[in-house]
């Protein structure tokens, strides 16, 4: 009775912190939440196959392929709310839920049943995965995809293999990494059984295949893929394009802070490993593996930590478990170590508790900029619909601008989307030159506008653009039409 008071406890509180975070504020939290709901709202009015002649000067406006499609047509009922974004929220947290249900059952079938809600309410102590779970992104989606297949990887489930491989396929670019847990996976059941199931590889390629080949992109996505999931990570290592943060590394004292439970763990597999007659499940040691392929690509971009935290927290319990279960000795003694176990569980409390106030000043303050942001956007976009015709193309100085603006103001069109690899691999000297009068550089910016680009609009952040606002101040032949202490619109007389 106790633990199931415990469990339950535990689950009520984690649906609760993250729907309570979710709606602490009315817009969405992160650019491409708006872009994300609105591609919905595209596929509900215009079917699976469109023209994205929103991102003008990218790989997208001839050759669109949606690289998120399955999660935006999962997405599309939430579309049929009076305000889109409010329904964006709402499949925010039921993607999270679905994380954590995915979550919890996985660690009933590898952990001791009292570490679950103890590993339940660790899922939360990390203040970047937190926010994560707050986002309107498929991330959240893809990483509860990732544990369903590596566990049924782990089983040999082949029909759970091919329906979650088919999934992912439809529903993000970055699916052919299934192929990579597989071989680490197959690869610790040779090195431990000798055996290596080519059944699994078999079905999770052809199920890899079949999603590209099914995908109404299709051959387009084979060539959103190659750019998207082949060359932004090589430029992120090469500091080559102006990336999201999300790309590039994090530095190890916010590793630590941000990550706490990721450094527990460590400590946790040291201390275990160094005590004798130790039974490891095999299965253990693929999930340890497979976390282990995140830990160091985490080494070269942070995103992949997000996906690291879940896998080993998982790999950690399953290990705890084994541990345990090696040593029965140590059941009797806990049994009669009373006031030891009061210390013990009273500390983890005090930990979890001290972990999560650090977790909800981050939200807090995170939650705040963001809200800035949005309202900011909102604004801009609002006074695009009512002021610039329908179907110009609009400048704007940062790429990730048209995330927010084309979900707000979709009635007008902009240079390029979710990634500036989409224009740079389409043509390099516009991107140049793009980039060229976006940081002031260029020494008439108003000729390149408008011979170039063919805009009578624009939008300058004052966050990185400083030197372009000041060309636009200073050229009588820009007009200044609306500003805040976040950017302007201008206008080309």
């Amino acid at each position: 009775m106790r633990y199931k008071m415990f469990f339950a406890g535990a689950i009520f509180f984690a649906a609760a912190a993250i729907t309570a975070a979710q709606f602490s504020a009315p817009t969405i939290f992160d650019a491409d939440g708006y872009l994300h709901i609105r591609m919905s709202d595209f596929i509900r009015h215009y079917g699976l196959r469109y023209d994205f002649h929103w991102a003008r000067y990218s790989l997208f406006a001839q050759h669109f392929a949606d690289k998120d499609f399955l999660y935006h047509v999962i997405t599309i009922p939430f579309t049929y709310f009076s305000n889109i974004y409010f329904g964006a929220k709402i499949a925010a947290v039921l993607f999270s839920f679905f994380l954590l249900f995915v979550f919890t059952r996985t660690l009933k079938r590898y952990c001791l049943k009292w570490l679950v809600p103890v590993y339940l309410l660790a899922l939360l102590l990390a203040g970047p995965f937190f926010q994560l779970l707050c986002r309107v992104r498929p991330m959240v989606f893809m990483i509860a995809l990732t544990i369903l297949f590596i566990h049924f990887l782990i089983v040999k489930n082949r029909w759970g293999l091919f329906f979650t491989t088919l999934v992912y396929a439809l529903s993000h670019v970055s699916s052919p990494l299934l192929l990579v847990f597989v071989l680490i996976t197959e690869t610790v059941r040779y090195v431990n059984e000798k055996e290596f199931s080519r059944k699994n590889l078999l079905i999770v390629s052809g199920a890899l295949c079949l999603g590209f080949l099914i995908h109404p992109n299709f051959p387009n996505n084979l060539a959103v893929f190659y750019y998207n999931g082949i060359w932004v990570p090589i430029y992120a290592m090469k500091w080559g394009l102006e990336l999201g943060a999300e790309f590039f590394p994090i530095d190890t004292r916010d590793f630590i802070i941000k990550y706490p439970l990721v450094v527990s763990a460590v400590v946790l597999f040291a201390i275990a490993a160094a005590s004798s007659g130790n039974r490891i499940k095999v299965s253990t040691k693929m999930w340890l593996a497979n976390a282990g392929f995140f830990f160091v690509l985490s080494y070269f971009s942070r995103r992949y930590i997000d996906h690291l935290y879940p896998l080993l927290l998982i790999a950690s319990g399953a290990y705890l478990t084994d541990w345990w279960n090696s040593h029965p000795d140590y059941a009797g003694k806990w049994a009669l170590m009373k006031k030891t176990r009061v210390v013990l569980f009273s500390a983890l409390a005090v930990f979890f508790i001290f972990l999560g106030s650090n977790v909800y000043k981050g939200f807090k303050t995170f939650a705040q900029a963001e809200y800035v942001w949005a309202r900011h956007y909102e604004n801009v976009a609002k006074w695009m619909r009512l002021n610039v015709p329908a179907g110009q193309t609009i400048f704007h100085t940062n790429w990730s601008d048209s995330q927010y603006l084309i979900g707000l103001n979709p009635n007008n069109d902009y240079f390029v989307t979710f990634d500036p690899i989409y224009m740079f691999k389409w043509n390099p000297k516009k991107y140049a030159l793009y980039r060229e009068i976006s940081f002031g550089n260029s020494k008439d910016p108003y000729t390149s506008m408008k011979e170039e680009f063919d805009v009578t609009y624009g939008y300058a952040g004052k966050n990185y653009f400083a030197a372009l606002i000041e060309q636009i101040r200073n050229d009588s032949r820009f007009q200044v039409m609306a500003e805040d202490n976040l950017g302007l619109i201008f206008r080309l007389r």
